[in-house]
Parts: C-alpha cells; sequence; structure tokens
C-alpha cells in the first residue's frame, strides 16, 4: 500500500438518515451544492456534457437523467448551460428519499423529478441521451455501482458521466480543510471526511466498469480530489445532423 492510500470504510453518513430533521438536511445539501459549485463538482460534469455535445446545434433537444440528484443543483446548472448555448436540455432528477425531492422541486424548478431507486429506475431503454451521476456511488458500494453503470448504458443513447471522490490521504485532508473553510454545518463535516472513506480508487473504479461489461467508459481526474467515468458511445463527438 503507498503512503497516500487509505483503506476503504463504509461507514454511515448522516444525510443517509431519513429521520434527520428537513431544515439539517437543507443546510448540509446547500453545503454540498456551495462545493459543488466551489470546487469543480458542477463544472466536471458540465465540462464533460460539453464534450458528448461537441457540435450540437442550436435547439438540439438533449435529455438529461440525473440519479441521486439531491438538491438538483447540477441539472439545474446543466438546463442553464445549456440555454447559453441555444441548447434546449430537459432534465429529470431521480432520487430515494422525499426530503430531497422536496429540497430538489424548491431550488431546481426547472427539473422533473421522480422518486425512485437508483437501482430500479422506472425508464425504457434510450429513455435519455445523457445520464449523470454524481457523488453517489459511494454510497451505493462497489457491485451496486457496477450495476447501475450497466442500466445508465441502457437508458442512454449518446453515454453517462459519473463523478464521486478519490479514496485517498490527500483527498480526505484536502475535503476536511475545505469543508472548515467553508464553515459548514455539523452533518457536512462529518458526511466529507466519510464519503472519501467511502469512495473507490482509480484502480477500484477501472474494475468497477469491467464488472459492468460497459465499454467505451474512459477515467478521469479533476481538481479538488474528484474522479470522472465517462461514457462516450461514438467514440468520437457526434456529427449532428
Amino acid at each position: 500500500m503507498a503512503w497516500f492510500d487509505i483503506p476503504r470504510v463504509d461507514e454511515p453518513e448522516e444525510i443517509d438518515d431519513p429521520n434527520q430533521p428537513f431544515d439539517e438536511i437543507a443546510v448540509s445539501m446547500g453545503d454540498v451544492a456551495r462545493s459543488n459549485r466551489w470546487f469543480g463538482g458542477t463544472h466536471a460534469v458540465v465540462s464533460h456534457v460539453a464534450r458528448l455535445l461537441r457540435g450540437a446545434p442550436r435547439g438540439t433537444k438533449i435529455r438529461v437523467l440525473d440519479i441521486a440528484t439531491g438538491s438538483g443543483d447540477i441539472p439545474q446548472a446543466l438546463i442553464a448551460w445549456g440555454k447559453q448555448r441555444g441548447l434546449c436540455i430537459t432534465a429529470v432528477g431521480v432520487d430515494n428519499m422525499p426530503a430531497m425531492l422536496r429540497l430538489a422541486q424548491e431550488a431546481a424548478p426547472e427539473v422533473g423529478l421522480v422518486q425512485a431507486d437508483a437501482l430500479h429506475l422506472p425508464f425504457p431503454p434510450c429513455s435519455f441521451d445523457i445520464a449523470i451521476c454524481a457523488l453517489a456511488f459511494h454510497h451505493l458500494g462497489f457491485e451496486a455501482s457496477a450495476q447501475l453503470l450497466t442500466a445508465m448504458d441502457a437508458l442512454t443513447t449518446r453515454g453517462f458521466i459519473v463523478t464521486d471522490l478519490r479514496r485517498d490521504k490527500l483527498s480526505l485532508i484536502g475535503v476536511d480543510a475545505a469543508l472548515a473553510l467553508m464553515r459548514s454545518h455539523p452533518f457536512t463535516r462529518h458526511d466529507g471526511p466519510a464519503s472519501v472513506r467511502r469512495a473507490f480508487t482509480p484502480r477500484e473504479y477501472a474494475k468497477m466498469i469491467a464488472l459492468s461489461g460497459v465499454q467505451n467508459v474512459h477515467i478521469s481526474s479533476h481538481l479538488y480530489y474528484r474522479m470522472a467515468l465517462v461514457q462516450n458511445k461514438s467514440g468520437e463527438p457526434r456529427r449532428w445532423v
């Protein structure tokens, strides 16, 4: 084990407890949305969506599925990004927690919302152009995440984007420091480091992709301790007609 490696510990997170007061969940998820804006989570997703849609003419309609949408901040940002470029992006956010859907309804009014489990998504094959899933794989675990990769492949025509944290000592130190700097809610201060300890390493993400059997998936690293798993089904930027 290299000096910066840490073992995976699947410890519970405060935000996963459905009995937590809604106001506390709302503040903590606000921290997550701020972290996504400040530390590259939103940018990582938007930049990869931009690559998948390179060459799409103005007026193109794009269907996006956001799995484990939380407060809906990322699909809302995608819709805004699309408007700036003349793209008509419609997004559906899925979450299994009613509190998250309530938050998303208030914070992301342009996102359609569905309550469903990530591993039992109620959509037929090829219902969406792109699927995204941010900061959720560490909640699911290794085998369930591989299963979700397979489902995202079946649901999309263009591909998918998964982002999550990288598990190592530098990520643990960086996330803890960033949340302290943000003066985050105690839930977030606990759950951020816990999320790092539950996350996967690049090698484990590669094994996950292999287990899923999904093709054309590439792993990339991003600033602030994030990883991305990106599938581009065409292998090249699409020629839009």
